[in-house]
């Protein structure tokens, strides 16, 4: 009896995992399972489960378009498909405006000199046979240098009405070793322009999980103004480390791989450098996997994935069904050893328990109770620090009646420059940083807690400062 006991919940756990898997199958470009069974798991799941794991896998287009061709007499069929249909109808208005946007920003580039690529899942979309299956949430856009970000960025807000993302604030990290100065700036379109789409610039390199780089700034080669896409090597390289900092594996993800494997071009030896150099080859074999799992491959596509190393690793496998806080913290800190090895057992140590504290966090805006009295300690620019620039005026907004009035007592400032050249300062006061970048001015944050005489302070520089040139 013990026995029958203790296996029952392994077989239900193994019975669910296979109704997961055929809704996977569901959502694949080349499904290992007949739609029949995809259809059996939505009712063995039930409307709310199978909706809800169908959503993160994110091919909701793809998955809409397969319930709609079967007539299915069970309710949670139906009542999936239903659930599944307003983000789809969003998503088709977002492929019916794709070319309009693309175009508005080829001339941006040109106009600005500007060398701009299309990446992630602009760039995925565009190796499917059928466009119309691969969905994307926004623009990720690349470009060389901070200075061509924010000088992107200041045109589409200041001219198309575009704001900074509240919930996804502007950030940079500097790398001291050779000065590479990165991160990126995401952009909302405005309310009442449903033809425009969020816009992510990137710049410099493209940080991988906590403390690494993906080495991808060859592909800026000087080349004419306009806009171009990612390489495929280098797209699918962001893709499977966004899968990795999320900790969970989407059907689009394996779906990009099964396209970039589909290439007549791809390069698999200088994707698997690209990998290994910023340790993600571990990871890249749970997307693999997923794949083989889900999909039915080709020859070629099976000896191009071959060609891919993907070695043991100690990071613990994503889970099937959702992504997992735990495992993500876990996967991320030894992700940051891995990175950090070479610079000695202790310091690699030290930044891995660092990331593993900031993972644990669970980050939200706000005020430091109070105000900090005691003087906060400058932080170092490295990989591991992310630099959160918060817009003054956001800021601003997180004051109440009680913090907010009454002249600003003066904080003794002490201001450095941040990488090559004057257009980005740091000025590190008693109560926190605030940053300059050309004529705007941010607050600075690592763990999102502001002091109230930072903003304040950082409120009357942006005040006294010249208007922003046009």
């Amino acid at each position: 009896m013990t026995g029958n006991r203790a296996a029952g919940p392994a077989a239900r756990r193994a019975e669910r995992d296979g109704h997961l898997l055929a809704l996977r199958s569901l959502s694949a470009l080349q499904p290992r399972h007949p739609l029949e069974r995809s259809l059996a798991a939505i009712e063995a799941l039930g409307a709310q489960e199978s909706h809800r794991f169908l959503d993160s896998l994110r091919m909701r287009s793809l998955v809409a378009r397969r319930l709609a061709a079967v007539e299915s007499a069970h309710p949670a069929v139906r009542a999936c498909a239903q659930a599944l249909a307003p983000k789809v109808a969003r998503l088709r208005h977002m492929h019916d405006v794709l070319d309009d946007n693309l175009k508005r920003l080829e001339q941006l580039a040109i106009r600005l000199g500007v060398e701009l690529f299309g990446g992630k899942g602009i760039s995925a979309h565009a190796t499917y046979t059928d466009r119309s299956a691969r969905d994307f949430n926004d623009l990720d856009l690349f470009v060389r240098t901070r200075a061509d970000a924010t000088a992107l960025s200041r045109v589409l807000r200041h001219e198309l009405g575009f704001r900074y993302q509240k919930y996804e604030l502007p950030w940079f990290k500097l790398d001291p070793s050779d000065g590479m100065l990165y991160g990126q700036i995401a952009l909302v379109a405005p309310d009442g322009s449903p033809d425009l789409v969020n816009a992510d610039i990137h710049f410099g390199d493209y940080s991988v999980r906590h403390c690494g780089r993906l080495d991808i700034t060859g592909m800026y080669t000087g080349g004419a103004p306009g806009l171009r896409m990612v390489p495929a090597e280098e797209n699918l390289a962001c893709i499977v480390n966004n899968a990795a900092g999320d900790y969970f594996v989407t059907a689009k993800d394996t779906n990009d791989l099964l396209m970039a494997l589909s290439l007549p071009g791809f390069d698999a030896d200088r994707f698997a450098g690209l990998l290994r150099s910023s340790h993600l080859a571990g990871f890249f074999g749970f997307v693999a996997r997923t794949l083989e799992a889900s999909s039915v491959l080709t020859a070629e596509q099976r000896g191009r994935l071959a060609a891919i190393p993907t070695p043991r690793t100690a990071e613990p496998a994503p889970r099937p069904d959702a992504p997992d806080w735990n495992r993500r913290c876990a996967g991320t800190a030894l992700h940051a050893f891995a990175t950090r090895r070479a610079d000695g057992i202790v310091p690699a140590v030290r930044v891995a328990a660092d990331a593993f504290g900031y993972y644990r966090r669970h980050l939200k805006l706000e005020l430091a109770p109070g105000g900090r009295q005691s003087p906060v300690r400058p932080f170092a620019l490295n990989p591991w620090t992310c630099v959160r620039l918060v817009p003054v005026d956001l800021a601003v907004a997180l004051l109440d009646e009680g913090t907010a009035g009454g002249r600003p007592a003066t904080l003794p400032e002490r201001r450095s420059f941040v990488g090559t050249g004057t257009d980005v300062e740091r000025i590190d006061t008693p109560a926190g940083m605030y940053v300059r970048v050309e004529e705007e001015f941010f607050v600075a944050t690592v763990l999102y807690r502001l002091d109230p005489r930072l903003v304040r302070q950082a409120a009357a520089a942006a005040a006294a400062a010249p208007a922003p040139a046009r």
